[in-house]
């Protein structure tokens, strides 16, 4: 069985469009990372002292939050363990 000559021209033109294809994606990554490096230099990077002071203001806040739940898990448990006895557990 013979394949007519419009698949064969059809599929010639679309290995061509294909390769145009990839050489488009390529050239869409290279624009993007062309995009995402100008974008960079743009932004406002923090200096060492900022990092420091919001360091430690994380460190702080995360030493309360710990302080803070250790001190009611120790209310909590102990009065779970009075209250026990009492009702028979």
């Amino acid at each position: 069985m013979a394949v007519p000559k419009e698949k064969k021209t059809q599929s010639s033109k679309q290995k061509k469009g294909s390769k145009k294809e990839k050489k488009n994606i390529v050239q869409s990554i290279w624009q993007y990372l062309k995009e995402v490096r100008s974008e960079f230099r743009k932004v406002m990077w923090p200096n060492r002292d900022e990092i420091t002071t919001s360091t430690i203001v994380v460190f702080v806040t995360v030493a309360f939050f710990v302080t803070f739940t250790f001190i009611f898990d120790l209310i909590f448990s102990g009065g779970f363990n009075r209250l026990l006895p009492l009702i028979g557990g």
